[in-house]
């Protein structure tokens, strides 16, 4: 009982932090030439601003101001390392639906040269005529040219 009231209270601090930890700070020189760090952009949208620490910026709907984080190439490495990792998710995934399809097809063409009797969308086993079968038959031989290499 003691470790899930420990367990507890560390997440509700990491729930607590996780805001401040997030915030953005942002380093820009004042008109009087004083080096200023603050969680705000500056009043003035003419004083050039960095921003520290890898948050993305994102600038509100119809605001003007210049994008953020302009001194950094980081963030646009990052969303392509992300982009690269989902392109390449996404490919993995096409490659086994295609390699079940092939199987699927190769399953189909069996049952359609071996039995005159199918299962029908009901479950119950039917008997199909020779133009139906045939037609499946050439259905199947059409997904296997498709999907199998």
């Amino acid at each position: 009982m003691k470790t899930v009231s420990q367990i507890l209270g560390l997440l509700l601090i990491l729930a607590l932090a996780s805001p401040a930890a997030l915030a953005a700070t942002y380093k820009y020189q004042d008109e009087s030439g004083n080096t200023v760090y603050s969680q705000n952009p500056p009043e003035n949208r003419d004083i050039p601003y960095e921003v520290m620490g890898d948050i993305p910026s994102r600038a509100k709907p119809g605001s003007d101001s210049p994008p953020l984080n302009n001194t950094s190439s980081a963030p646009s490495l990052q969303q392509d390392e992300e982009q690269s990792d989902t392109i390449a998710r996404e490919q993995q995934q096409a490659e086994q639906m295609r390699e079940e399809n092939c199987e699927a097809a190769k399953k189909n063409l069996e049952i359609y040269t071996v039995y005159r009797r199918i299962r029908n969308e009901e479950g119950e086993v039917v008997r199909i005529d020779d133009e139906e079968r045939q037609q499946k038959i050439d259905e199947a031989k059409q997904a296997i040219r498709d999907f199998c290499d």
